[in-house]
């Protein structure tokens, strides 16, 4: 049974991403068809990925990207579909729950629509790794953050 969605308002997704790289998008519909998906779209290339949206809560669509997906770095637009007679439509930010450490971040474009940016994984910011008196101490290097060494400095270098 289908039934006849409005979208006098733009659909909205609210969107979490967990530290392993997967992504979850909730989007604000009702009477999805079996035909309702997801896609979204690298900006720089023609490659897309499609995404099936699934009941998830009364009012709601949900579209999960496992980390197991891979995605090449860049921006990737988002869009959906609930309908087989419609075609995509950009979809604007809803809430959004970022990990810190996560490599696929939600946004919203200065336009208002939803894209995701993919990037290599990086360290966190802050950390790295000082070296304490050269190649003698090696051994002895300590993770520091954005203010100081978590060891002090051997008055002897």
């Amino acid at each position: 049974m289908t039934t006849h969605v409005s979208h006098a308002a733009p659909l909205r997704a609210d969107c979490i991403a967990d530290s392993a790289g997967g992504l979850t998008f909730d989007v604000s519909a009702s009477g999805a068809t079996d035909a309702a998906h997801l896609v979204l779209r690298h900006r720089e290339g023609h490659e897309e990925v499609t995404l099936p949206l699934t009941p998830a809560t009364r009012g709601h669509l949900r579209a999960a990207l496992p980390s197991s997906v891979a995605l090449p770095e860049g921006h990737w637009d988002a869009y959906a579909s609930v309908t087989e007679e419609e075609s995509d439509h950009r979809l604007v930010p809803g809430a959004m729950d970022v990990h810190p450490l996560a490599d696929r971040v939600p946004y919203e474009t200065r336009k208002g629509n939803l894209s995701v940016e993919c990037r290599l994984a990086a360290a966190p910011l802050g950390a790295r790794e000082c070296d304490i008196c050269g190649s003698a101490a090696r051994a002895r290097s300590a993770t520091m953050d954005l203010h100081s060494c978590t060891e002090p400095v051997p008055p002897s270098c």
